[in-house]
This record gives structure tokens, C-alpha cells and sequence, in this order.
């Protein structure tokens, strides 16, 4: 009985040093990945000059919100939460806070916003530069969740300095205080490749991004951003994953929206530095399987998608958008 007994309690003691064991390599491991580089953002300098809004610094990175100065630029890595507070809780169990931007960022068009919020006219860029197209709709309730799904393109025939973004995503309206999205980037990082990452913008002036994972021509991507609460919350915990369903890797980011999020993105092409039509990737790019769910997790049957007016875009690349209930296709 007493062998017994000590025996037991030697089970118990390895037990709780393989156990400790394993936790100290797991956060060993979540330090690792945070502390590891990610890839650098596109930046203005590497744009020709023609293709820069005026007063925008070359060190500036280009983002799918955006000019923003690189310290107002912040990685969210897997695991690692975004809260409230601004403070990031690693996985390993270290809070952080986040960076805090004190500098001026752009718009997609070149308008200059200072951290206060008080915005300027700048000149706007002299080629195509934002949003070409988004199906989208006003919500009268707080939305609980949107996944769509689409194919990777196969990359611009043209291959120069642009950078082409696509998604889905979620904002609040009538005042935007950020937008979740899960993001197919093409050159996002300097690369002319084709990479995913999800995105949350811009709380404070700061725009927060996961480690982005990279995909090609052919596969299957799924953007899922969703409420982590209870059907009928206001929740402060969302998650954004970015799944490339071919290669089984998800670039995901944990992250408070801030506020309600009512205006619905079912697809959306946005673009930086494009004057021809062969800079843009191939086309049509239909974000299918669209859905979209109330806070209390009833699906939306029918959303009113609308468009947007592409006749005064330059380069005119046959621009369309045609909807369902469940699909928004993209022409170019």
C-alpha cells in the first residue's frame, strides 16, 4: 500500500512537470512568433513618382486603409488578443501596449488625417488609387457575422508598383471608428505575390494587422468575421480569420470592434497606383457563399446590396458589379 502510494505521488510529480513543461515551451513558442519580423508593407519610396499623393513621406507604408507612417502600424500575432484598453495580450499571457500614433495618415485619395481626426485636401494621386467597387449595404441592426468566400486570381499581366486589395468587411455607421477585414493583398508587401492577413482600422490612428500567410492563382480563400459572444450581445471580442482553405493556413486576428458594426461589405476591390487595365489581376472575381448574420444570429435572407459609380474612374476597365442574396461578382 505504501509503494503504492509513493508511486502515485511520483505519477503526480512527472505529471505536473511535463505539465509545467509543456506550458513553458508553449510560451516560449507564442513569444518566438511574436517577437519573429514580418514582412514589410509596400512602402510610397518604391512607388514611381507619378503615382505618390503629394506630401505623403516616402517611409510611409501602404496599407488597405491607407498612408500610414510604420509606427503607426502594429502586428497582432496569432493568438495574441486586441483589447479595448489598447493594450495587446499576447499568448503568452504579457500584455503590451499598443503603439501610440502621434503622426498624420492619409486616405486612399491623399487627404491627410491628422491624429486629432481633423482632416486637410491634399493633392489627390495622379492614377487610380481606392475602393473600385464594393457591394455593400446599411444594416438597421448590429451585425453578428459576415464569411464569404472566393479564388485567388491569377496575378496582373502587368506587373509594376500597384497593389490590389480584396475582402469583405464590416464598419460602423453613421461614424466609422474602424473596419474589420479579411484581406487578399497582391504586392501588399513589396513581393508581387499574393498574401493574406486580417486587418483592423484605425483605433486611435493605428492600424493593427495579423502575420500574413500567402496564397496563389487557383486558391480557395474564405474571409469569417465574426462575434465571439453569445447570440444577442454587444460583444468586445471579434475574430478575423483569413483561411486559405488550399493550404490549410489561417492568418487570424482577435480584436474589439469598438462599436456596432451596421454597414455590411460583401466584396470589395480596392486598388493603389494603377493606369493601365493590365495592371489589374484576372477577371471577374466573384465573392461567393456570402453570409451574413444579426447579432442574434439570425442570417439576413436577402441583402439589399449596392453598388458603386465607376464612370469616372481612370483607367475605364469595364467596371461592373452584379449581385444575389448569396454572391457580389466584380468586373474589370
Amino acid at each position: 500500500m505504501k509503494s503504492f502510494a509513493s508511486l502515485s505521488k511520483a505519477v503526480t510529480r512527472a505529471s505536473a512537470i511535463a505539465a509545467m513543461l509543456i506550458f513553458n515551451l508553449a510560451a516560449h513558442a507564442a513569444d518566438q512568433r511574436a517577437s519573429a519580423p514580418t514582412p514589410e508593407l509596400t512602402r510610397v519610396g518604391s512607388m514611381p513618382a507619378q503615382a505618390k499623393p503629394s506630401g505623403v513621406p516616402d517611409d510611409y507604408v501602404v496599407t488597405p486603409n491607407g498612408y500610414f507612417s510604420p509606427d503607426c502600424v502594429a502586428t497582432v500575432h496569432q493568438g495574441d488578443e486586441l483589447q479595448a484598453n489598447g493594450l495587446i495580450r499576447r499568448a503568452s499571457g504579457v500584455s503590451e501596449k499598443a503603439p501610440t500614433c502621434g503622426k498624420a495618415n492619409f486616405s486612399l485619395q491623399g487627404e491627410r488625417i491628422e491624429p486629432n481626426g481633423r482632416r486637410s485636401l491634399t493633392a489627390t494621386p495622379p492614377e487610380q488609387s481606392g475602393w473600385v467597387q464594393a457591394a455593400n449595404y446599411s444594416s438597421s441592426k448590429p451585425i453578428g457575422r459576415i464569411v464569404a468566400t472566393w479564388t485567388v486570381p491569377s496575378a496582373p499581366s502587368t506587373k509594376d508598383d500597384q497593389v490590389i486589395y480584396f475582402f469583405p468587411g464590416l464598419e460602423q455607421l453613421p461614424t466609422v471608428q474602424s473596419i474589420l477585414q479579411p484581406v487578399l493583398g497582391w504586392n501588399g508587401y513589396g513581393d508581387k505575390a499574393w498574401t493574406l492577413a486580417s486587418w483592423n482600422c484605425c483605433v486611435d490612428g493605428t492600424t493593427f494587422h495579423s502575420d500574413p500567410v500567402p496564397a496563389k492563382a487557383g486558391d480557395v480563400v474564405v474571409g469569417d468575421t465574426y462575434s465571439t459572444c453569445a447570440a444577442g450581445q454587444a460583444c468586445s471580442t471579434w475574430k478575423i480569420d483569413s483561411r486559405n482553405t488550399t493550404t490549410g493556413q489561417t492568418s487570424s486576428l482577435t480584436t474589439n470592434p469598438y462599436a456596432d458594426l451596421t454597414w455590411v461589405f460583401g466584396g470589395v476591390l480596392e486598388v493603389y497606383n494603377v493606369s493601365t487595365c493590365g495592371e489589374y489581376p484576372g477577371g471577374p472575381i466573384t465573392f461567393s457563399n456570402i453570409q451574413v448574420y444579426d447579432r442574434n444570429n439570425t442570417r439576413v435572407s436577402n441583402p439589399p446590396w449596392q453598388g458603386s459609380d465607376t464612370s469616372s474612374i481612370n483607367p475605364q476597365c469595364n467596371y461592373g458589379l452584379s449581385t444575389t442574396a448569396t454572391s457580389a461578382t466584380i468586373s474589370y
